[in-house]
């Protein structure tokens, strides 16, 4: 909406050109963030999952902490040099990088190594499934923790909204709007 300034009719006042790009800033964000949840919510669907770091066995291209995209897939397709995530007999995950791949029966076996460790893992890892890392972002668990680790979908999702919403909502009018004059522009007389 164009308003009247001090220049006269059609004139685009300079508050009201940098409204508009805070409001083309927010909008698009917003978008970038609502796409962003909905990859988040859609990737199991997918097979993905995020695997947060808990040690630094991975360090120093992935230190404690980092965040991991890993996806589902067969444990016969991984290659020396993938970072994978298995479980171990206890049940707790370990993620290295493959140094040797055998097949076993429906699976492989998985001889694997933290990229910070002198030596492979003392025992090698049978697996028909495991998580072979796609993406990582160092210190991104920091961020998902931040955000509540499970409650990470629905508070990005509440966030993009409200400011879809606050982007989108109405502009204050007065009824000077109605006669195409701006309430800046207005003289309102106080007294006789």
């Amino acid at each position: 909406m164009r308003k009247v300034g001090p220049a006269g009719p059609g004139v685009v006042t300079p508050g009201g050109r940098w409204a508009r790009i805070a409001q083309s800033a927010v909008i698009t964000l917003a978008g970038v963030a609502g796409v962003l949840v909905l990859l988040a919510a859609a990737a199991p669907l997918a097979g993905f999952q995020l695997v947060r770091l808990a040690t630094g066995s991975m360090s120093p291209g992935l230190p404690a902490g980092s965040l991991l995209l890993a996806q589902d897939v067969d444990a016969r397709e991984i290659r020396p040099g993938d970072v994978v995530t298995v479980m171990r007999a206890d049940g707790t995950p370990v993620t290295h990088r493959a140094v040797e791949v055998t097949p076993a029966g429906a699976g492989a076996r998985l001889v694997l190594k933290g990229d910070a460790n002198d030596q492979v893992d003392p025992e090698p890892y049978l697996a028909t499934r495991v998580g072979r890392t796609v993406a990582g972002v160092p210190f991104g668990g920091a961020v998902f923790d931040l955000l509540g680790g499970r409650l990470v979908t629905p508070v990005l999702t509440v966030l993009a909204s409200l400011l879809v919403v606050w982007a989108w909502w109405p502009e204050r009018r007065t009824p000077a709007h109605r006669a195409g004059v701006s309430s800046d522009r207005l003289d309102v007389g106080v007294g006789g």
